[in-house]
Order: structure tokens, then sequence, then C-alpha cells
């Protein structure tokens, strides 16, 4: 027999939430009247169990990734992109990360590989294409890889090869093959 549970929080709307090694929960919620996203680990046996509640004076968090020892976040603000948080000590063990000149549109995703950090921007707005933000994991900026003829993506993954696949909702829907070519530059092709 299947049991199902209910959990009702008493937080704004889940906005993202990802599942580290340990078998945590890592959970972000809507902008509150203080101007605050709440972010929390939590137990995945029961939800409301916190470990950790932490305030993160953002507009919105919009994507988690867990890595071996920090959990990353994409922001939608006007400050910054994103940050990462110890997966040990989160209150006092983070670092934020600016966002770089060129970039105006919110990240939709992030994911890390190696060393390398990247977050995706949409292209969503008219007149914008879809960037890849490149990071170091300790947040230095790298530099931005341009999609001048993608838009509308909405998430990507990493391969074994360290290529980037981009999926948009577009019409038709199309997926994107990011890779490095030598010297550290980056091309696409669009499937």
């Amino acid at each position: 027999m299947t049991l199902i549970r209910n959990y009702n929080f008493s937080e704004n709307q889940i906005t993202a939430f990802a599942v580290d090694s340990s078998g945590y929960l890592w959970v972000a919620f809507d902008q509150d009247a203080s101007g605050n996203c709440a972010f929390q680990k939590v137990s995945s046996n029961n939800p409301l169990q916190k470990y950790y509640d932490i305030d993160i004076a953002v507009t919105q968090i919009k994507r988690i990734y867990v890595g071996s020892s920090y959990v990353y976040l994409a922001y939608n603000d006007d400050s910054y992109i994103g940050a990462r948080y110890s997966l040990l000590n989160p209150l006092t063990t983070y670092t934020n990360f600016d966002i770089p000149a060129g970039i105006t549109e919110a990240p939709v995703d992030v994911l890390i590989n190696g060393s390398d950090l990247f977050y995706l921007t949409p292209g969503d707005t008219s007149g914008q294409n879809a960037k890849v933000v490149k990071f170091s994991t300790a947040g230095v900026f790298d530099q931005i890889i341009d999609l001048a003829t993608v838009t509308n993506a909405k998430s990507f993954t990493i391969d074994s090869n360290g290529d980037i696949w981009i999926v948009t909702n577009t019409d038709p829907a199309t997926y994107v093959r990011v890779y490095e070519q030598s010297g550290g530059t980056w091309t696409y092709v669009v499937n």
C-alpha cells in the first residue's frame, strides 16, 4: 500500500529544490513581505524538520545545484547572478557572485563541471539571446559564451566530454550543443 503524506509550509511558494548526497532537501521559497527568500535545508523524511533556515535578500532563487562541498544558487536579482553556500555550514560560509557586465537577464539554470560553474540566461527579452556565463566554482568570472541565434533557453546539462546541452522552449523546440574548441574558444550547434 502506498503512503502519501502532505506537508504544508508556512513560507511562500517553492521556487526550487534539490537533494544532496546525504538525502537532505534544499528548498527555496518565493520572496516574503520583508523582501527575503527563504532557503532551507530540511529532512527528506519530514520536510517540516529544518536544519538550516536562511533569509536571502534577493528577488527570487531560480535554481539550486548541489555539488560535493557546496550548493550553488541561481538568482533573479539586480546585483547577484547567484551564490554558493557550504553544505556543512551555510549560515556563515557563502559567497555571492556579481552579475557580469553584458548580462541583463536572470539565469534560468546553473550547473558545475569540475572546477567550472555555468549559468544559463534564456534570451527571452526582446533583443537578447541566450548566454552561458562561466565562472570558477570559487566565483571568479571567466567568460560569457554568447549564443547569437538561440532564444528561449530553458535548461541545460553537461555530458562526460564537457559539452553543454541546452533545450529551448521554441516552436519547434531545439537542443543546442555548446562545446569548447582549442584555446578556450567555445562554439555551438543548433539541432
